[in-house]
């Protein structure tokens, strides 16, 4: 179920992400209030040079008058009403005293224009330098952001039970890490900085406009409270559809994924016309919602225009009486309506800011779902390293279940000594692979424990635990790479030489030498370039070098041909030497000469023993046998059993083994 969290507390918490880069953000700031203030300067430079020709105009039109009145002109000083404008005091009187001491000999007003206008781009290449800064810092700390919430989100994701990926979408999990992580670079990082900027300069614009003329701004203001209201009712909207849309195209990218990894189904099926219907309706969906948002933001867009136009026509209209009662200069009056229009931009930003900040928050609540979800399976604070073992495994009075559901494993209580295989036989849903898993620690027991040389393995860090491990699957999974990384993927630093000797004894050599590029050929996802012996040769070769003390092995030979069995059957005869193996079989044939035969049902130990002792018990075992094999195979079976010492194992409810007693592990043929 989806909490309801606040935008406000969701947008606060993202922030946070630029904690460990607070001095880039301080510097940012600074920049980004710095350049507020010089952009808006160039405006007051085009209404001073407007004075300086009005009055200059005044002037030679005075000169004139008096020349043919026969009166004296008077002085250019004399004319000059003092400038209500803030920045003609430092520019004129810089002005003034250039032409005083360089260019005595120029046009007074001549001088001051030129100054003007390279002041004009003086201040305009000094913006673009700081903006160039700016973005720079700007861009580096919005991806260092994406990296750092990517580089949590995946590690988080990690550390998940394999439950959570059970019941979760693939797609879904990929399209939060991807591309609702990107969705925050383009509609976080960027906005927050053009935000803040906007804002600055709206302050500066604000005591610029005050200081013209105070009634003009706060009519010019009037409008900006309904601009705020009718952006806020607009993004509560465009939120809930954004993270409607974000859900949808999660959809779509797991129908994607799934279509994709089982092309080879649909095609056999002849089911392409289904497909296509299915992502039709699901692109579909998403094609809606697109619309949805675009008919809010278009509709927003033009109601707010309408209300800043409305307050320009009123400035224009009050503004131009002012002028021509003398009550405003003409200059202050052409700086005050771009500066009009400039301070609406930053409230019409606002809504666009305010419209990508929803989209943000619909991606920051489905990553933060993500980062909430509790990690079952986690270190206990007291949790030391298991160090090297020899592979004693003990089950105790192990119960299992998922979700407090029905009880899957009930009072399971086995131990198995170094070197020893342990087989578990039974029914499918009898609980042989959940049984396993817990060894591992993908899961922990509701009830019971499970030792390993003595130590809980609650009590040990998982990466010591799991480095002592390996597993092959009846459902090999190679990663897209080479053959050489695939074998030495539990063993990152072996030497080629060691890579080739795993190989070898995995009966994988002869065939990865007639590849293409050897050791170097790339595999293809999932190794589908490979047979599916072929792929679990190279699946036991990667066990065989991580070295392991214990071993889980899933049937690895129920979909191969009789010639690979064999190949497979003797790789995994060099495989279970000297480790404690356990076995989950699904061919009966091979775990003939197992030390210990586990019979599970309904997640019940109902029987365990030798295979021939199973036999002679005519219980479930015997019925499982005698549903794979005829009368004429059974008897081969027998015929062909080497004669082993029973081991000694302990099973529920009898006396614990001495576990300094010598195992006798049988022998593979």
């Amino acid at each position: 179920m989806k909490k309801d969290i606040s935008s406000k507390n969701t947008y606060i918490r993202l922030l946070g992400y630029l904690r460990p880069y607070w001095h880039k953000s301080v510097v940012i700031l600074i920049l980004s209030a710095v350049s507020a203030y010089i952009a808006v300067l160039p405006t007051q430079i085009l209404g001073i040079a407007v004075d300086e020709i009005k009055i200059a105009d005044k002037y030679v039109k005075k000169e004139q008058t008096s020349l043919s009145e026969g009166k004296p002109s008077g002085t250019t000083q004399s004319l000059e009403q003092r400038n209500p404008i803030p920045l003609s005091t430092p520019l004129l009187t810089a002005a003034r005293y250039i032409h005083k001491h360089w260019f005595e000999g120029y046009n007074t007003t001549i001088v001051t224009l030129v100054f003007l206008a390279m002041s004009f781009i003086l201040m305009h290449t000094f913006h673009c330098g700081i903006m160039l800064i700016h973005g720079f810092i700007t861009s580096e700390l919005g991806q260092r952001l994406i990296y750092d919430m990517r580089n949590q989100l995946y590690d988080h994701i990690q550390r998940f039970p394999l439950q959570y990926f059970e019941n979760t979408k693939t797609g879904d999990i990929m399209s939060r890490l991807m591309n609702d992580v990107n969705s925050l670079e383009q509609a976080v990082v960027g906005p927050v900085i053009t935000f803040i900027t906007d804002m600055f300069k709206f302050g500066w614009i604000l005591y610029f406009c005050l200081k013209l003329d105070w009634q003009l701004t706060m009519i010019a203001l009037f409008v900006c409270p309904f601009i705020s209201l009718c952006t806020y009712n607009f993004g509560k909207r465009i939120r809930k559809v954004f993270r409607s849309l974000r859900d949808k195209t999660a959809e779509l990218n797991s129908l994607i994924q799934d279509n994709i990894s089982g092309i080879r189904v649909i095609a056999g099926f002849a089911k392409e016309c289904e497909e296509m219907e299915r992502f039709r309706n699901k692109n579909y969906e998403n094609y809606n919602l697109y619309v949805r948002i675009l008919k809010l933001v278009s509709a927003l867009r033009p109601i707010v225009d309408l209300m800043t136009e409305t307050g320009a026509v009123v400035v224009i209209c009050l503004g131009g009486y002012k002028v021509l009662q003398g009550q405003l200069s003409a200059g202050s009056f052409v700086i005050f309506f771009p500066y009009l229009q400039m301070m609406y931009s930053p409230i019409t930003g606002l809504t666009r800011f305010y419209n990508q900040v929803q989209r943000a928050i619909a991606s920051t609540e489905r990553i933060f779902e993500i980062l909430d979800t509790p990690c079952e399976l986690k270190d206990a604070p007291d949790a030391i390293d298991l160090p090297p073992v020899r592979g004693i495994v003990e089950f105790q009075h192990v119960h299992f279940m998922y979700n407090k559901g029905t009880e899957v494993l009930t009072d399971i209580t086995i131990q198995a000594r170094p070197g020893q295989m342990i087989a578990f036989v039974g029914p499918s849903g009898s609980g042989k692979t959940t049984l396993t898993k817990l060894i591992p620690r993908f899961y922990d027991p509701t009830k019971g424990e499970i030792l390993i040389d003595g130590y809980n393995i609650k009590a040990v860090r998982l990466h010591s635990l799991r480095k002592q491990m390996a597993m092959v699957l009846q459902e090999t999974f190679l990663f897209n790479d080479t053959v050489k990384v695939n074998i030495a993927y539990g063993r990152s630093d072996a030497v080629d030489k060691e890579i080739e000797e795993a190989a070898r004894a995995a009966n994988a050599h002869d065939f990865i030498i007639e590849l293409p590029q050897g050791y170097d050929s790339v595999i293809g996802e999932r190794g589908v370039k490979l047979s599916g012996g072929q792929k679990q040769r190279i699946a036991i070769a990667r066990a065989i070098l991580a070295n392991p003390r214990i071993l889980i092995l899933d049937e690895a030979t129920s979909s191969v041909d009789t010639e690979t069995e064999q190949l497979i059957q003797n790789a995994i005869c060099h495989l279970i030497k000297d480790r404690t193996t356990f076995v989950i079989a699904h061919r009966l044939s091979t775990i003939l000469h197992a030390d210990l035969i586990v019979v599970l049902e309904k997640g019940r130990i109902v029987e365990t023993g030798l295979h021939h002792e199973l036999l002679a018990n005519e219980g479930l075992y015997k019925k499982l046998f005698e549903m794979q094999f005829s009368t004429q195979e059974k008897v081969k079976l027998e015929d062909a059993e080497p004669k082993i010492e029973k081991a000694e194992v302990v099973i529920t409810q009898e006396p614990a083994i001495d576990l300094n007693e010598t195992s006798q592990h049988a022998k593979w043929s």
